[in-house]
C-alpha cells in the first residue's frame, strides 16, 4: 500500500511545480492533479467550474462544489495507493479552508470559514463511514509575499497567462495562510506534517528537501541518468 501525500501551502509557493519535479524525478508515484485541472480532466462529471465568487453567498456555494471534488480526488488517490504507488496530490481539503480562513478576514465575509469547518466535517464523517483513507502526510511549501510576487509574475510572463488578480498575491492573503497552516504545525503533528520554507530556494533544493523528509532515497527514488 503505497502513501498519500499532500503537497499544500500557500499560493504560489511553488506546489505544482514541485508536483511536476516530483513527476518526472521519481518513480512508481502517481501525481493527483489540483482541482480545476482534475475537474477538466473529468469534464462529463464536473462540465462547469465555479468562478472567482463575488460575495460570500458565492464563496459558501464554491465550498460545497470543491468539497466533492475534493472527496472524488482522494477516492482515486486511495484507488491508486492501492497499487502500491505513492500517491501526491497537488493540494487538497485544506486549501479550501485556508482560503476561507483567508478572505473572512480580508473581504469581511462573515461566516465562510465556519461553513468551510462544517463542511469539513462531513467530509470526514463521510470518508469514515465508506472505509476512505485520508492523506498520510502533508508538505507544506511556504514563501513570504515579497518571493511570491516575483515567482508569480515570472511564472505567468513565462507561460504567456494573464496577470493573477491582486488579492491572490496581496500581502494580507500570504500572512493569513501562513498562519492558517502554523496552526496546524504543532508538536504532535511533527510526524506528518513537513513544513518547507522554500525562500531562498530553487526547485531542484525543495525536491531534494523532499527526498530526505519522506526518505525516498530509501524506497522509490530512482532517479533518471538521462
Amino acid at each position: 500500500m503505497g502513501r498519500i501525500i499532500v503537497i499544500d501551502g500557500t499560493s504560489n509557493a511553488g506546489k505544482t511545480t514541485l508536483c511536476e519535479n516530483i513527476e518526472r524525478n521519481i518513480r512508481n508515484i502517481a501525481i493527483i492533479p489540483g482541482a480545476s485541472l482534475f475537474a477538466k480532466i473529468h469534464h462529463e462529471k464536473y462540465p462547469e467550474i465555479p468562478g472567482i465568487p463575488r460575495n460570500a453567498k458565492e464563496e459558501k456555494e464554491n465550498q460545497k462544489f470543491f468539497f466533492k471534488l475534493e472527496l472524488d480526488r482522494l477516492i482515486e488517490a486511495n484507488k491508486l495507493a492501492k497499487q502500491g504507488k505513492d500517491i501526491f496530490m497537488d493540494r487538497g481539503i485544506l486549501e479550501i479552508l485556508s482560503v476561507a480562513y483567508s478572505f473572512e478576514y480580508i473581504k469581511r465575509w462573515d461566516g465562510i470559514y465556519e461553513n468551510a469547518e462544517k463542511l469539513y466535517k462531513k467530509f470526514i464523517a463521510i470518508t469514515s463511514k465508506n472505509g476512505i483513507r485520508l492523506p498520510d502526510e502533508y508538505i507544506w511549501l511556504q514563501a513570504n509575499s515579497e518571493e511570491i510576487v516575483r515567482r508569480n509574475k515570472t511564472r505567468q510572463i513565462k507561460r504567456g497567462q494573464k496577470l493573477s488578480e491582486n488579492d491572490w498575491i496581496e500581502t494580507s492573503l500570504i500572512n493569513r495562510q501562513i498562519e492558517f497552516f502554523s496552526k496546524l504545525c504543532i508538536p504532535a503533528n511533527r510526524d506528518k506534517i513537513h513544513l518547507i520554507d522554500t525562500n531562498y530556494m530553487t526547485e531542484q533544493d525543495v525536491l531534494e528537501s523532499v527526498y530526505q523528509l519522506l526518505k525516498l532515497e530509501d524506497r522509490e527514488m530512482e532517479r533518471d541518468d538521462d
